[in-house]
């Protein structure tokens, strides 16, 4: 392979580029007078690396950035609108030279001569602006897009038009591809490091071998030869640690290698904000882009894919979303209007959100203009079948045909996207608030943030993204879990992931999980750490499963599931509680308490193991219950409005007719001078709230129970009630 001169300038002039590209999009919002100073260093640094590897037009261009910058660093003044405008188009055709680099005769292709300076301009910062923008050659007509991406093709694999939607009019240069800054690095660079840590990682088995026969050799020395199995030790326990510590360096170069395939997603933010700014403009409106997800890491190859549909998906917003500034200023909105594009990881997907607070789709506009180009049975289409027909191209609500809108192919190339791909796209809108388009489309890598979960034998990695919190000693209730006034559904990951093969001990641990706008929790055993993860798509020989996201792989480079959130919380929502053994019970417990969640949590736990439950809101309600119906157990709350717990408990073992019954409190204090004051007045348990643990909960409620029914001895004698 003949060795690329430009790869390292390439990467690094396309990252100044966008620092420069950001850095004015900024200013146009918010008023910048550092802002010279901060883009000459830029261009200062460009047009050096640019004199390195002898590229002259570039370091012209970086030049020209100089000259239209110095005056108004000089001047201590924020730059204007026009000033702006000519920066951006001298990024443009900075970044088209460098996008002329990646074509096989870039080496010998002759570079524009560096244009004559016209001397200083006195007049004002627009002024400048022009005679700058002036020396400088127009960018070529063809699709900026395309072009630019054309270097990522030898990083993914994918020739530069697979599955990019060309811009409504190829003659309209998008700046997305001459800033995209995508790594030069080549997949069969990355397979062969990959490799080369796999063999590595194989020569631990021999040191793991040998670290086990000098354990059973040191074994058998020990009755012999003392003074030889002290030095023995010593060399086995160097072997262990020195193998330990190799593995785990592997591992992280492992990864590390992986990793260097994805990119942020936040790689397509500024380019598409540029999208925004320059289509807007063209339309003399007011628009503004705001990116979120931008830490979600995917592959090269699957950003180069969806980027052109992005494109399109900016710019109709912007045409058929964003109204014009008066317009949107007598709907009561701002003038400037928002757009914002959504990145998120869905289990095996990943979604591209497009919204807009635009005027929505005129769907009755378009029937019109479906019954006008003659579409069979336009006039009896719904809203859902009228949108899936726009989708398909071959429609357009546009007033004038432009180099923005007016052909009708711009969602249908989004579609063309996303059929390629082996997604799904979907288009929703509400008329007078705004449009929402979203491309979902299958991940092959991406990385993310995982904790590692266990239970038994059972291993997995759950998205840290997905997880809300962490509940040690979770309280059960059935199927439901609760956390603080609210019961969640509740699935242990033994159920999960090895149904029918699951003991009775409740899960140690608890992951509330959020996703879709719905909670649950994952009951597990183990919590072994966060740390990034490589997700791998499951083999193709694999039954699908909505429990399983993908695969990646552990420090003995085995398959671990990761989970999918989406799924598991759906899973948890058609869970039924497992089945308790309730062997015959005998007696009725009353609950007191002035909480609904508790008294309610209690009753069920208790329903669940066979108990009858009678329940009082207060303890004044408690006492009376008490004296007309015979109970097995009290559980009293200790803080309550009116009567406590304390007083509860004092009052009936100060009546004859109630001192037998046993009573536990029930409460969130647990200061030693309160578990002393309960043991005063005469309580038999005391239960913490924040300590609870269902499966000690009911061995004391059954050890009490049977107490009470004579069943079992006690040591404390029971004052039977005077007849």
């Amino acid at each position: 392979m003949a060795k690329d001169p430009y790869r390292f300038f390439r990467i690094e002039a396309r990252d100044l580029l966008r620092q420069m590209s950001e850095a004015v999009l900024a200013a146009e919002q918010a008023p910048a007078p550092d802002l010279p100073p901060r883009l000459l260093r830029l261009a200062h640094t460009l047009k050096g690396a640019a004199s390195v590897v002898r590229q002259p037009g570039i370091a012209a261009q970086a030049h020209a950035i100089e000259d239209l910058l110095t005056p108004l660093r000089d001047r201590a003044e924020a730059p204007g609108r026009a000033d702006l405008d000519a920066l951006l188009a001298l990024i443009d055709v900075a970044g088209d030279a460098i996008t002329a680099l990646d074509a096989p005769a870039a080496a010998g292709a002759p570079t524009p001569p560096r244009a004559e300076s016209t001397g200083t301009s006195t007049g004002s910062g627009s002024g400048s602006a022009a005679a700058a923008y002036e020396r400088v050659p127009d960018p070529a007509g063809a699709s900026a897009v395309n072009a630019g991406l054309t270097g990522l093709t030898g990083l993914v694999g994918l020739p530069a038009d697979a599955g990019t939607a060309e811009p409504d009019d190829a003659g309209d240069p998008d700046p997305i591809g001459a800033i995209l800054t995508i790594p030069q690095l080549m997949p069969e660079e990355l397979d062969g490091l990959l490799a080369d840590i796999a063999r590595t990682q194989g020569h631990l088995a021999p040191i793991e071998r040998a670290a086990a026969l000098l354990r059973e050799l040191r074994a058998g020395l020990q009755g012999q030869q003392e003074a030889l199995a002290g030095p023995l030790a010593r060399i086995e326990d160097q072997i262990e640690r020195g193998a330990r510590q190799l593995a785990r360096e592997l591992v992280a170069l492992r990864d590390g290698a992986e990793q260097l395939r994805l990119l942020p997603a936040a790689q397509l933010f500024a380019p598409l904000q540029r999208t925004a700014r320059d289509a807007a403009r063209s339309q003399d409106k007011q628009a503004r882009l705001t990116g979120h997800g931008g830490d979600v890491k995917l592959e090269a190859a699957l950003l180069n894919a969806v980027s052109g549909a992005l494109v399109q998906m900016v710019r109709n917003a912007v045409a058929h979303g964003i109204e014009l500034p008066a317009e949107r200023i007598a709907a009561g909105k701002p003038p400037q209007g928002r757009i914002e594009l959504r990145i998120e990881r869905r289990g095996r997907e990943v979604l591209f959100c497009c919204a807009d607070d635009g005027a929505g789709l005129d769907l009755e506009a378009v029937r019109r203009t479906a019954i006008d180009k003659g579409i069979p049975g336009a006039a009896r289409l719904d809203d859902d079948a009228l949108i899936e027909r726009l989708l398909r191209g071959g429609l357009s609500t546009a007033r004038r045909v432009d180099a923005l809108a007016g052909r009708g192919v711009g969602m249908d190339l989004v579609r063309d996207t996303a059929d390629r791909l082996g997604g799904r796209l979907t288009l929703s809108s509400r008329r007078g608030e705004g449009t929402t388009v979203e491309l979902c489309v299958p991940l092959q890598l991406a990385a993310l943030r995982a904790i590692r979960v266990g239970a038994g034998a059972v291993a997995a990695w759950v998205p840290l993204d997905a997880v809300e919190c962490v509940l040690q000693r979770p309280v059960l209730n059935g199927a439901h879990l609760i956390v603080g006034d609210e019961l969640l559904p509740h699935l242990p990951l033994a159920d999960a992931l090895q149904p029918g093969q699951t003991t009775a001990a409740a899960p140690r641990s608890a992951l509330v999980l959020r996703a879709g706008g719905q909670r649950a929790a994952l009951g597990v055993d183990a919590l072994d750490g966060v740390t990034s993860v490589v997700l791998r798509p499951p083999p193709a020989l694999l039954p699908p499963s909505p429990l399983i996201a993908g695969l990646a792989l552990d420090a003995a480079q085995q398959p671990v599931p990761v989970l999918a959130a989406e799924g598991l919380i759906a899973a948890a929502r058609q869970a039924r509680p497992r089945p308790v053994p309730a062997p015959p019970r005998t007696g009725t417990i009353l609950v007191i308490d002035d909480s609904l969640t508790t008294r309610m949590l209690e009753q069920s736990i208790l329903e669940a193991a066979g108990y009858r439950v009678h329940m009082a809101a207060s303890a004044e309600d408690g006492l009376e219950a008490a004296q007309r119906e015979r109970y097995a157990l009290i559980l009293v709350d200790v803080e309550m409005p009116g009567m406590d717990g304390f007083e509860f408990v004092a009052r009936i073992r100060g009546d004859a007719a109630l001192r037998h019954i046993p009573a536990v409190l029930v409460t969130s204090r647990n200061a030693p001078e309160d578990l002393a004051r309960g043991k005063a007045v005469g309580a038999d348990g005391y239960i913490v709230k924040g300590e609870f643990a269902q499966n000690e909960f009911l061995a004391q409620v059954a050890q009490l129970m049977a107490r009470s029914a004579g069943t079992v001895d006690d040591d404390a004698a029971v004052e039977e009630p005077a007849a």
